[in-house]
């Protein structure tokens, strides 16, 4: 049984995950965003896949999931829902809930409410996050016990960004993005997202990646030393190497980057795969600001956000 005694309370983990107890047993929980503030694409391997060497860090733009004690699972999904699905196979945090009660033995039951903020397919991993804040919070709930460690090792089975939003800390995540070691820093750093309507197909982007990719090996950054630096020396320091190739696979991508750097003077970046653009700001007011302005000329071209980056160990 949930203690709820008192009318809620908050539980902080050193996952960086907030969850909430309310009044009727229900748990709330906070599935963050994160960015790529810089990704190393290396050549695909054997199996077809990528290993990558990034910089993940979650932001304070978020999903919210609201579990409810049920005698079967069950999911709504509501806010910015596109195309998806309610489906508890199709979707991360359906299949996140059938892999925990299939691994551990315990029955299957939950009402879960997932509000959408997140855009999908926008290279944030919403459905990551999901996936993984409803590991957490149904792990508390149906008391499975299961430690961060072994969680994050369920997670990986459900996709390679998943582990990340387990502990959801800043880190270096490589191989497909499963290795994570922690980065920590501690200037508040702050972001402007520019979310376009947009999509860009991963595959798309990484088969125009191994097309165009150099020939010459990277040169790996280093990390610790760019996340000491001041917002605009950072920003010159950080790259992707699926920008290109995602403006390749849409022009309009490229395009509204071009506009953007015009419009903010700043040096715009993308984050994972794309679409969402983004700037680093210097100041909670330099971020307002600059969404304040760009909003005023999107007309409807993007939808900006001003958003801070979560500190190690620090989460709200």
């Amino acid at each position: 049984m949930i203690d709820n005694s008192r009318e809620h309370h908050t539980v902080t983990t050193r996952t960086g995950q907030r969850l909430t107890i309310l009044p009727n047993g229900s748990l709330r929980i906070f599935a963050p965003a994160k960015l790529n503030l810089g990704l190393i694409v290396y050549p695909p391997r054997t199996d077809g896949f990528h290993d990558i060497d990034s910089w993940f860090v979650p932001i304070s733009l978020y999903d919210t999931l609201t579990i409810s004690p049920a005698a079967e699972l069950s999911l709504q999904v509501t806010g910015v829902c596109g195309n998806i699905s309610a489906d508890l196979h199709d979707n991360l945090v359906g299949r996140a809930a059938l892999l925990l009660a299939a691994e551990t033995g315990h029955a299957a039951g939950a009402n879960i409410q997932l509000h959408k903020v997140v855009p999908a397919g926008g290279g944030l991993g919403g459905g990551s996050s999901d996936g993984a804040a409803t590991l957490l919070a149904l792990n508390r709930m149906w008391r499975t016990d299961l430690s961060d460690d072994a969680l994050a090792n369920l997670a990986a089975r459900l996709g390679s960004d998943v582990p990340f939003f387990i502990h959801c800390e800043s880190a270096v995540c490589r191989g497909r993005g499963e290795k994570m070691t922690q980065l920590p820093f501690y200037d508040w750093l702050y972001v402007v997202l520019f979310m376009p309507p947009m999509g860009v197909a991963t595959k798309a982007v990484y088969q125009r990646f191994d097309q165009r990719r150099p020939t010459q090996p990277h040169q790996l950054p280093d990390w610790m030393a760019i996340s000491r630096l001041k917002p605009h020396a950072m920003a010159a320091l950080l790259t992707n190497d699926l920008q290109a190739p995602a403006y390749d696979v849409e022009p309009r991508l490229e395009a509204l980057s071009r506009q953007l750097a015009q419009l903010t003077g700043r040096k715009i970046q993308m984050s994972g795969s794309g679409s969402t653009l983004f700037i680093l700001a210097d100041s909670a007011a330099d971020a307002q600001h600059v969404r304040d302005a760009a909003q005023a000329q999107a007309d409807g071209m993007f939808t900006a956000a001003a958003a801070r980056v979560y500190r190690t160990g620090e989460w709200g």
